[in-house]
C-alpha cells in the first residue's frame, strides 16, 4: 500500500536515519522504481520540505515542523479521524478485537506533535453501555445479511426468573444509537418495525427459514430507513402528540414550532401538531411528562419512545416492598 510505505519513509526521515530509494525497496518488496514514485509522492503531491543529502547520502527534511498528517487531512478531517481512533480503540463486545487492529493502524498516524497536541485539545464521550456477547451478535449480524428469520428469547423486565415470551421476528438491520446497539425487526404476528434493545436479548435461534425482501422503495425495508433515520437523532415529521388535561394549559403557553396547531378535546386533552421536531427533543419531553404525553404520530417516534421506556424499565427494575 502507498500509503503505508509513505508512512514508513516520513517516520524514518523524521528519525533522522536518511533513508534512501533502495531501503524504502528492500523493506517493502517493492522495485527501486516504485519506491522512487512514492519518494515523489511525498515532495510533490503532498508538499514534504523532503530533499537529497549528499553528506549524509540520504533524504532528510528541511523544515522539521512540517507534518504528514495534516498534508493528508483538512483540519475537519482531523477532528474526526480523531474520534474514529477514539471510537475504535474505546470499542468493547463485540467487537473489541476487530478495533483494536484498526486502532493500531490509526496510532501510526497520531505520532506526530500536531496530532498529539490535537488529541490533549479534544475529547470525546462515546458513551458505551453494557458488553453484547459476541455470538448474540454475530448471530444477528449473518441473519439480517441471509435474510432469515430469527426466534428472539429475552431477559425478562425487573430480573425475575425465566425468560419472556419468545418473538419470531424478520431481522431487518442493527443500530448503534447513545451507548447502545438496537435490532430493528418485524414481528411475524404484527404489523409495523419493532425496536429490540441487544442487553434484553438472552439468547437467539437463526431459522432456515428465509424471508423475502421488501419491495425498493416501500414495504418493511421503508419503514426499517425511516426508524433508523429517528434513531440517529434527526428529525420526525408530522409530530402529534397528546397532553392530558391537566397539561392543556401548559401546552397553549408553550412556544412550540411557528406552524404548531393545537387541537382541543372534549374531555379537555390537547393535541400538539408540528410539522417537525427533534427527536432528542420529544423523548425529553415524554419522560419529563411522566405519563401525561405521548406520541400519536409517526409511528417510528412512537416505536422509538415505547423503546427507551423499554430500556429504562430493565434499568430502574420496579422495587418489590
Amino acid at each position: 500500500m502507498s500509503m503505508e510505505r509513505i508512512l514508513w519513509f516520513d517516520e524514518q526521515v523524521r528519525a533522522g536515519r536518511n533513508p534512501r530509494s533502495a531501503e524504502l525497496a528492500a523493506r517493502f518488496r517493492i522495485s527501486v522504481r516504485t519506491a522512487q514514485r512514492d519518494i515523489e509522492v511525498l515532495r510533490d503531491r503532498l508538499q514534504a520540505p523532503l530533499g537529497y543529502s549528499a553528506k549524509e547520502k540520504g533524504y532528510t527534511y528541511g523544515d522539521a515542523v512540517f507534518d504528514l498528517p495534516s498534508a493528508f487531512f483538512r483540519k475537519e478531517e482531523l477532528i474526526g479521524l480523531l474520534f474514529a481512533r477514539r471510537l475504535f480503540r474505546d470499542l468493547r463486545a463485540p467487537l473489541r478485537e476487530e478495533a483494536e487492529a484498526i486502532s493500531a493502524r490509526l496510532d501510526e498516524l497520531f505520532r506526530t506533535p500536531l496530532l498529539e497536541k490535537l488529541e490533549e485539545t479534544v475529547s470525546f464521550d462515546v458513551g458505551w453501555g453494557p458488553d453484547i456477547p459476541r455470538k448474540i451478535f454475530f448471530d444477528l449480524l449473518r441473519s439480517i445479511i441471509q435474510r432469515r428469520v430469527i426466534r428472539l428469547e429475552f431477559i425478562p423486565r425487573g430480573g425475575g426468573e425465566g425468560a419472556d415470551r419468545d418473538v419470531e421476528v424478520e431481522p431487518l438491520g442493527l443500530h448503534f444509537s447513545q451507548g447502545a446497539w438496537l435490532l430493528l425487526a418485524h414481528p411475524r404476528k404484527r404489523k409495523g418495525i419493532s425496536i429490540y434493545y441487544l442487553t434484553r436479548i438472552r439468547g437467539i435461534e437463526v431459522t432456515a427459514q428465509q424471508f423475502a425482501p421488501a419491495a425498493k422503495g416501500g414495504g418493511g425495508d421503508a419503514a426499517a430507513r425511516r426508524t433508523m433515520a429517528v434513531f440517529r437523532g434527526g428529525k420526525a415529521r408530522d409530530v402529534r402528540i397528546r397532553f392530558s388535561p391537566e397539561k392543556a394549559e401548559w401546552v397553549s403557553a408553550q412556544a412550540w414550532h411557528r406552524e404548531r396547531r393545537l387541537q382541543f378535546g372534549l374531555d379537555g386533552s390537547v393535541v400538539l401538531e408540528m410539522p417537525e421536531a427533534r427527536v432528542v427533543e420529544v423523548l425529553g419531553l415524554i419522560l419529563h411528562m411522566r405519563g401525561d404525553a405521548s406520541v400519536i404520530e409517526p409511528r417510528e417516534l412512537r416505536d422509538a419512545v415505547e423503546a427507551e421506556i423499554g430500556r429504562l424499565a430493565v434499568a430502574y427494575p420496579a422495587r418489590k416492598d
